[in-house]
């Protein structure tokens, strides 16, 4: 199931994604899938489970292909719809569709598998390329009208974001954490720098 997932997202990014999303790319989408396996091995998840967070991930960022704002309400649509097509038990498409909902900012996890799926979709912020991540995610706001700011701008701005946000799963509290506050302090450094 995951593999058909897979393509079938892949395919989907490749050919319906809107030229503006340079950040939330097919890239972001298995860089997630990457993350998801990471901390979900960490907090030591059966295959069955690390599966469930597999699909979480895979499907979280397809509502892009439909619309900008409002995309976590349509990934959680199509993931209900595709999964029930498959068949799949209710009770785990309850748990993805959690998950995917849960990702929305402010995030609001209610279980293990939304927290590792909230903590996979920000692990960006640990990044040691951080900054060439974070200037997509600057493009890609300006060329979908949701703000144009300079880069120092967009990093005075981020400043509030590192400090309202808290990872929420065991290996977030643990390794994510410190390492987003290294990048903080390499965001207030450039700042300086600009």
């Amino acid at each position: 199931m995951v593999e058909e997932v897979k393509i079938l997202v892949s395919n989907i990014l490749d050919t319906q994604l809107p030229k503006n999303c340079d950040f939330h790319s097919k890239h972001h989408t298995f860089d997630v899938l990457k993350n998801v396996e990471l901390i979900g091995k960490y907090s030591k998840f059966k295959e069955d489970d690390l599966n469930i967070l597999r699909l979480c991930a895979l499907f979280h960022d397809v509502g892009y292909v439909k619309v900008y704002s409002g995309h976590v309400q349509e990934s959680a649509i199509f993931a209900t719809n595709y999964l029930q097509a498959k068949q799949i038990k209710d009770s785990t498409i309850r748990i993805i569709v959690s998950a995917i909902l849960a990702t929305k900012v402010p995030q609001q996890p209610n279980d293990i598998f939304s927290e590792i799926l909230c903590d996979a979709d920000l692990m960006h912020l640990t990044y040691d390329n951080y900054f060439e991540q974070i200037d997509l995610m600057r493009q890609e706001w300006k060329l979908s009208g949701i703000a144009s700011f300079t880069e120092k701008e967009f990093h005075i701005n981020s400043i509030q974001f590192f400090n309202s946000h808290k990872y929420h799963s065991g290996y977030g509290k643990l390794v994510l954490q410190q390492k987003k506050q290294t990048n903080l302090e390499r965001v207030i450094r450039k700042i300086e720098e600009l």
